[in-house]
């Protein structure tokens, strides 16, 4: 299962603006209606000095409305994965470029981070339904790693679930993204978007140095 943000960017948009809602929609595929919902984020990009040594921890809630049945499951987050990429642009990613497509500068470059999680270990425990994942990034190579959580939270009225996610990443090159605004892009198995939102508030920096111990010497009396 491989989702097609790039697909979208470089083959379907011609000069087109993706921002025809105030925070994200599939131009491509002419969605009048957002099927996920972004409902709370947090997101952080740690810089650590070049190359391939970057990483990311972000926490989001979404809802995914589905369609009918939530396409036999492909709308099931737990069941079926969630593609996640990060972007230093926002989401009008196109607006200015014309035609939008793999030119100067290739679009595939806005897209430092993107990855399909899936599958996702399900477990059920008590009452609460979550999912656990562990790969390497490049997936099945590495040597970064992806780890995720995810936890249904609940099932909206007319809609397929409601989950938070965290994930963290590593050997990623996140040069790219600076500062605010940036957006974060979800999409699900039935490849339904991919859905773009402009993240603001995103914690951008080096790595928090970490505390050096005090050594307390004896005191001789």
């Amino acid at each position: 299962m491989k989702f097609s943000l790039r697909g979208l960017l470089i083959g379907s948009l011609g000069a087109a603006v993706l921002g025809l809602s105030p925070q994200a929609v599939s131009q491509a595929q002419a969605v009048t209606l957002q099927e996920i919902v972004l409902n709370a984020d947090r997101v952080q990009i740690v810089h650590n000095g070049g190359g391939t040594s970057d990483s990311t921890n972000f926490n989001i809630t979404f809802t995914n409305f589905g369609e009918g049945d939530c396409d036999g499951g492909e709308d099931d987050a737990i069941a079926s994965g969630v593609e996640v990429a990060l972007s230093p642009e926002t989401c009008d990613i196109c607006a200015g470029r014309a035609p939008c497509e793999v030119t100067s500068p290739p679009i595939v470059s806005e897209f430092p981070f993107d990855y399909v999680i899936n599958p996702f270990v399900s477990h059920t425990v008590g009452h609460q339904t979550y999912g656990t994942f562990s790969g390497l990034n490049p997936i099945g190579v590495g040597p970064g790693t992806v780890t995720a959580r995810i936890v249904l939270l609940s099932v909206p009225p007319n809609g397929c679930g409601t989950w938070n996610l965290n994930v963290e990443a590593t050997g990623l090159d996140l040069s790219s993204i600076t500062s605010n605004p940036m957006s974060i892009w979800l999409n699900d198995a039935d490849d339904s978007g991919p859905f773009c939102f402009d993240i603001n508030n995103a914690i951008i920096g080096d790595p928090i140095p970490k505390p050096v111990p005090v050594v307390r010497r004896g005191v001789r009396r």
